[in-house]
């Protein structure tokens, strides 16, 4: 696809993509998958799209306690109910709350574990975990605890390097030290969303080495799914989270603005791969050794589609309005 494609039928196209995906309620990174179709719903005049949303989370919202409550979207459920006042989030943004407070770090002012009731990740902590909490809590009027949060998260997990590793075993207080490419753009969303509705110093400090290390290892606007691993293949979900996130950061003053440009070669390799407005990216991965990363299968996701969604919404707006 080139760049006539700037048009709604393309961002009609993605979203009815991304529509077609089965997002796990609740599982890690449904929440930009949401937000992308509610944002596309308004764009394209197009309530389908605003009730696909409702009828993939209503019967959670009113539900007894469960493990997963901590992967409640509140960042879709916010404004959700901004557009529905009938629909009401509160008891899931409650339970959310309780979930996220209620865990426990595994030793003092280390990072809190989601799932120690979850074989055999019962002590892990995921990068996963930084586009969750941190956001959560600041969205929800938090922003004390939503920058304690994130900096408990980004002190075990972030490299020397300024990438992110992948997981962390807090009772051994050691990590896997693995890259992966999905996972800087967990971190890359945690890190800007706090930020966001937080200023904070370190966080801030943090988000540049980031964003300054993934430059580094760009590949004409692509990584490999093992960042610093040039022989491990290209993960394309990592170049569309980019190309969402990066200006983002930029507009909001938190990243360089010299950094843009990296984020249109993410925007120009992801259309490149886009094939009938789908994007193939990697399955749901699991912490593991470095070479567990080379051989996931590729499919079409939820995960894959929201940033491609969110993507074509910010770069074709003006076009839509």
């Amino acid at each position: 696809m080139t760049d006539t494609a700037y048009d709604t039928r393309l961002v009609a196209a993605v979203a009815d993509a991304t529509a077609a995906t089965a997002p796990r309620i609740w599982g890690f990174g449904v929440g930009g998958t949401l937000t992308a179709l509610l944002r596309a719903g308004d764009a394209l005049h197009r309530p389908d799209l605003t009730q696909r949303v409702i009828d993939l989370v209503a019967p959670s919202l009113t539900a007894p306690p469960d493990p997963t409550d901590h992967l409640i979207a509140v960042e879709a459920l916010l404004p959700l109910a901004a557009r529905r006042p009938d629909l009401d989030v509160t008891d899931a943004c409650r339970r959310w709350l309780a979930a996220v407070r209620h865990a426990r770090p595994a030793h003092p002012g280390g990072p809190r574990l989601h799932r120690p009731d979850l074989p055999p990740w019962s002590s892990t902590v995921w990068v996963d975990c930084m586009h969750t909490d941190g956001p959560g809590l600041a969205a929800l009027g938090h922003p004390d605890e939503a920058v304690a949060y994130a900096t408990e998260y980004a002190a075990a997990l972030q490299l020397p390097s300024g990438l992110f590793q992948h997981g962390y075993d807090a009772e051994a207080e050691r990590g896997n030290g693995v890259a992966w490419g999905r996972g800087q753009a967990w971190a890359l969303i945690g890190l800007t969303e706090t930020l966001v509705h937080a200023p904070d110093d370190g966080l801030a400090r943090r988000l540049t080495r980031l964003v300054d290390a993934l430059a580094a290892h760009e590949r004409d606007g692509e990584w490999s799914t093992v960042v610093d691993d040039p022989d491990a293949p290209v993960e394309a979900s990592t170049s569309a989270y980019l190309a969402w996130v990066v200006p983002h950061a930029i507009d909001a003053g938190l990243v360089d603005p010299a950094h843009r440009a990296m984020a249109d070669r993410a925007w120009h390799a992801t259309l490149r791969r886009l094939d009938a407005a789908a994007l193939t990216v990697s399955e749901a991965t699991p912490v593991g050794a470095a070479n567990d990363y080379h051989h996931r299968a590729l499919g079409v996701f939820p995960w894959g589609q929201a940033p491609v969604l969110h993507a074509v919404l910010d770069r074709t707006s003006e076009e839509i309005r």
